[in-house]
């Protein structure tokens, strides 16, 4: 299937989840417990449909560095340090949050919290087309990527060889670990 008619699929069964509250709790407990083992984490702030991140983001920023992407309109991704006073739920048509315009952070987060519409057993992801975070992680290549899913996400697709994959995908019902 051509790549744009299953992301358009797939944001419409990510739309339609039943029982989202519980498999997010669930995904943030999981996740939680992997981010208690790092220092700083790189997280999306969730919009819509994807994998809820705020209960995650207000726990992680108790002890740990916290940094949010920021994209601007020619899709170029920076890590920005989360704002303790941020409203989580402003944010602009980028999932960009208000940031000061000197807390970016051109560094390497030791863990990143991805987002993503669809995802496959060797933990390759199918984002939304822009290729902001290919491009970041390509920049960016050390630390654990780990993309938070719901399991009806799953599905089988031709990867591109500049589509870099998760090392971890989280769901409610497992934790698929990419073989290297």
């Amino acid at each position: 299937m051509d790549k744009t008619l299953l992301r358009k699929k797939l944001m419409k069964v990510r739309s339609e989840i039943t029982g989202r509250d519980e498999k997010n709790a669930i995904i943030a407990s999981r996740a939680l417990d992997l981010a208690s083992r790092f220092g700083s984490v790189f997280i999306y702030v969730s919009m819509n449909s994807e994998v809820d991140t705020h209960g995650i983001i207000r726990s992680l920023e108790q002890n740990t560095k916290v940094f949010v992407p920021h994209t601007d309109k020619s899709g170029f991704m920076r890590a920005v340090m989360f704002p303790p006073s941020a409203n989580l739920n402003e944010t602009d048509n980028y999932g960009n949050i208000i940031r000061s315009p000197d807390s970016f952070f051109d560094g390497q987060a030791e863990l990143s919290f991805v987002p993503l519409l669809g995802f496959d057993s060797d933990c390759h992801r199918i984002g939304y087309g822009a290729g902001c975070y290919d491009r970041y992680f390509a920049k960016f290549a050390g630390g654990l990527k780990v993309g938070l899913a719901f399991e009806e996400q799953f599905c089988k697709f031709e990867h591109d060889l500049t589509d870099i994959p998760m090392d971890i995908i989280i769901t409610p019902d497992r934790v698929i670990r990419r073989i290297k």
